[in-house]
């Protein structure tokens, strides 16, 4: 999962990505494991890799503000997919996401807040993106998101050394939530 964002105000706002606060990760990632029923049979054949492996956590946006409304998108369930620059995926050595990943969505203070799975992961060329894609991530019309996200991956290229190139390739996750507070 990448940073995503959230409006026309992101390029105001300092670049200052929040970390997950790890304390309080593997009680949430218990809690989640168990209200989604990952393994029912556990107490009696063991954990899977799928109950025991606890999935990455990040929080979506550049700043905590952003982390904050992105955050409360996906619990209201407003927010149902999320974009990251195809560049920066490699650049970083980053795998790209793959169907039935799993990953712990945190607030802005880094608070776990939702578990949740990809359902569908495509790779498109940024221009070629359309209002479905502005849809699923419910942060606006399609005009704003092709704005927004167009400022935000400049930014996330420049903080990376990375040139944008707006012929350049996007991820696109579509996700579910299976567990929030």
């Amino acid at each position: 999962m990448q940073n995503d964002p959230t409006d026309s105000q992101m390029p105001d706002a300092a670049w200052e990505p929040v970390e997950p606060v790890d304390a309080q990760l593997e009680a949430f990632w218990i809690r989640a494991r168990n209200v989604a029923k990952f393994n029912p049979l556990e107490v009696i054949v063991g954990m899977d890799d799928t109950s025991s492996l606890r999935p990455a956590a990040f929080c979506f946006g550049s700043n905590k503000d952003m982390a904050d409304k992105l955050c409360q998108l996906v619990i209201d369930g407003t927010k149902r997919a999320t974009s990251g620059w195809l560049a920066t995926y490699e650049a970083l050595g980053e795998p790209v996401p793959e169907i039935g990943e799993l990953a712990i969505v945190c607030d802005g203070s880094g608070s776990p807040r939702a578990l949740i799975r990809d359902t569908e992961v495509k790779i498109l060329g940024f221009h070629g993106i359309g209002p479905d894609v502005a849809e699923a991530e419910g942060e606006g019309t399609f005009e704003q998101w092709k704005l927004d996200h167009e400022q935000f991956f400049r930014a996330e290229c420049a903080a990376e050394g990375l040139e944008f190139d707006p012929e350049g390739e996007v991820v696109v996750e579509f996700f579910e939530v299976l567990y929030s507070y």
